[in-house]
């Protein structure tokens, strides 16, 4: 999976949420998704909520390399909070043919300042974006 995912796409996204929303950001920092979790989500503290927005921003970056052709890509994540089970994460990754590579930044990350009640959907906007070199090169 490694190799193919060297000749893949290299995808990077930023996430972060709070108990009830989530962010995520594409590599030039612009917020490609703000939404509410799903209605029938417990989310209990803020260190699940950052698990879930990072399964988030991995189900679009799935859609990304879907969209680029590829069968595996690599996912560059930087996540707010750092804590949670990595394994539902890594499992998810794996699962949508993503090889993770996991980062946290607390205060440099995009996804945290976006206003809280500005709604963005992620159809609205270009996958293709998500991908840093679009050569696939490294």
């Amino acid at each position: 999976m490694a190799a193919l995912a060297a000749r893949g796409p290299y995808l990077v996204l930023w996430t972060a949420a709070t108990l009830r929303t989530f962010t995520v950001c594409r590599p030039d920092r612009t917020v490609i998704w703000h939404s509410r979790f799903h209605a029938d989500l417990v989310i209990d503290n803020e260190v699940e909520a950052a698990k879930v927005g990072a399964l988030q921003a991995i189900s679009i970056a799935a859609r990304a390399r879907e969209e680029w052709g590829a069968d595996v890509a690599t996912l560059r994540l930087t996540v707010a909070r750092a804590g949670f089970d990595r394994s539902a994460v890594d499992a998810a990754a794996i699962a949508s043919g993503l090889i993770l590579d996991l980062a946290v930044d607390a205060i440099g990350n995009p996804a945290l300042g976006h206003p809280p009640e500005r709604w963005v959907n992620w159809w609205t906007r270009d996958l293709g974006t998500l991908i840093h070199n679009p050569q696939g090169l490294r």
